[in-house]
């Protein structure tokens, strides 16, 4: 009766080993560690409150022009020389087509990129949590390594308990099955992973090679706008109306605060909105990568098949010092 036990204790030990292998080849985790650890690097120093609240800050400041610009712009410049607000219109079309076009299109850049910068505010506290995986000072990329030694460790471990009698054997995978419970749940692994899986999850929508592609389009339109409008537009219009450049500049600060604050912090915006999308852009392989594996039911495997194999630890012991006939 007890070898009985002991061999099919044995033999459990070795199948959790081999659904811990099989999991990381499923997984395909060999990439997806090094994946995960190149993305949170990558991301970490925009996932801060501050570069955050400066995007924030940057995409009211482009809103307050496109309202600016339309309101209150367009009919006191018109009005200044002595134009119809549509001839206006028409002559910064073919003077100015950069402004023309940048004018035109802010409302829709502005609402598509502060769909990017809320969705980054919003997933701050589960990056935290997932860039700790498996813990702050051990990188992602040790995750697939553990299965894999945990996984021929436990292999091992039933293979010994069938073939070979004994009890500290079955001791062996008491203990190894207890620090497979136990190591996870301390390190809160199964928090940090579903922080993980939501925050991809949520990421799904925006992170995609045509947003990207859109967000490169847009700096060049918002870029081009910038520049014709700083360096030709603002200083023909300055000629047409009589002034220099120190009373332009008064003039618009008077009148057109939300143009005259953009112009001034337009250098730093566009740099700030350019690293933000080279961030996203080094790093879409791997979010390509990560976008299939769910990191919650990997945990659970390590977990659950712990438990398992300090049971069967345990049912082989039983069967260790049972007395043979």
């Amino acid at each position: 009766m007890g070898s009985w036990q002991r061999k099919v204790a044995g033999v459990i030990v070795a199948l959790v080993g081999v659904v811990f292998l099989g999991s990381v080849i499923v997984n395909n985790l060999f990439s997806v560690g090094p994946a995960f650890e190149r993305m949170s690097d990558g991301f970490r120093p925009a996932m801060q409150p501050e570069p955050i609240a400066a995007l924030k800050q940057d995409l009211a400041g482009l809103q307050a022009v496109s309202d600016e610009f339309g309101t209150i712009a367009v009919p006191m410049l018109s009005q200044a020389l002595q134009m119809t607000p549509e001839d206006f219109t028409a002559f910064m079309g073919t003077q100015f087509p950069d402004v023309a076009t940048g004018v035109e299109q802010l409302p829709t850049i502005v609402s598509s990129f502060q769909g990017v910068v809320d969705t980054l505010e919003a997933e701050q506290d589960r990056f935290a949590d997932a860039d700790a995986i498996p813990t702050s000072s051990l990188p992602a990329t040790t995750v697939p390594w553990g299965l894999v030694v945990a996984g021929v460790l436990l292999l091992v471990i039933g293979g010994v308990m069938v073939l070979r009698p004994g009890k500290a054997i079955a001791i062996a995978a008491v203990v190894v099955g207890a620090l497979l419970v136990a190591a996870p749940l301390l390190m809160s692994l199964p928090g940090k992973a579903a922080s993980a899986d939501t925050m991809n999850e949520n990421l799904e929508p925006v992170y995609t090679a045509e947003m990207l592609e859109g967000a490169t389009q847009s700096l060049t339109v918002v870029g081009a706008m910038g520049t014709q409008m700083t360096q030709e537009m603002l200083p023909a219009l300055g000629q047409q109306l009589g002034m220099d450049e120190a009373a332009l500049q008064s003039f618009l600060q008077e009148n057109l605060p939300a143009m005259a604050g953009a112009m001034a912090a337009m250098p730093d915006a566009m740099g700030r909105f350019s690293q933000t999308v080279e961030t996203f852009q080094a790093h879409l392989d791997d979010y390509d990568t990560l976008k299939p594996v769910a990191f919650v039911p990997i945990v659970w495997t390590m977990i659950i098949g712990g438990a398992v194999a300090l049971l069967a630890g345990l049912w082989g012991l039983v069967g260790a010092r049972a007395p043979r006939a």
